[in-house]
C-alpha cells in the first residue's frame, strides 16, 4: 500500500507489502526487504537488529529498544493479526514505555502520524 506523506527529514512509511518496507525521508525513498526484524525511527533505521518473539521480549531486547529512548513502541509480525503482548507490554510499562501491537497496515499508518506529530516513535517489526 501507498500512502500521502507530508514533507518532512524524517523517517517515514511510504509504502509496504508483505515483501518490503519503503522508508522515505525528504524526497528519497530506499527500500527494505522485510527479512527478520527490523526498527524504524524518526531519524535511523536499524534492518540488523536481533529482536526476538514480540509476545514476551527478552531482557537484553527491551534494554536495547530503552536505549533509543523511544516514547512509544509499535509491535508488529507483519500483516498477519496481531499477537498478545502481555508480557512485552508489562516489562516496558516498568520502563515507562507505551506500546502497542498491530498489524503492519495498521502499525505504518499509526507510526507516520506520530512522526509527524513529534514524538519519539518505533516502529519494530519482528517476522520471528
Amino acid at each position: 500500500m501507498k500512502f500521502s506523506l507530508e514533507a518532512t527529514d524524517l523517517n517515514q512509511i511510504y509504502s509496504y507489502d508483505d515483501n518490503q518496507i519503503i522508508i522515505s525521508p525528504e524526497k528519497k525513498h530506499y527500500s527494505l526487504q522485510l527479512g527478520t526484524s527490523l526498527i524504524v525511527t524518526p531519524d535511523q533505521v536499524i534492518n540488523d537488529a536481533k529482536i526476538g518473539d514480540i509476545t514476551d521480549l527478552s531482557d537484553e531486547n527491551i534494554s536495547f529498544l530503552q536505549n533509543l529512548k523511544p516514547e512509544i513502541i509499535i509491535l508488529t509480525a507483519g500483516s498477519t493479526a496481531h499477537r498478545p503482548i502481555f508480557n512485552t507490554a508489562i516489562k516496558l510499562a516498568e520502563k515507562s514505555i507505551g506500546v502497542e501491537s498491530m498489524t503492519l497496515g495498521a502499525a505504518s499508518r499509526t507510526y507516520n502520524l506520530l512522526v509527524l506529530e513529534g514524538r519519539r516513535v518505533l516502529l519494530v517489526i519482528s517476522l520471528i
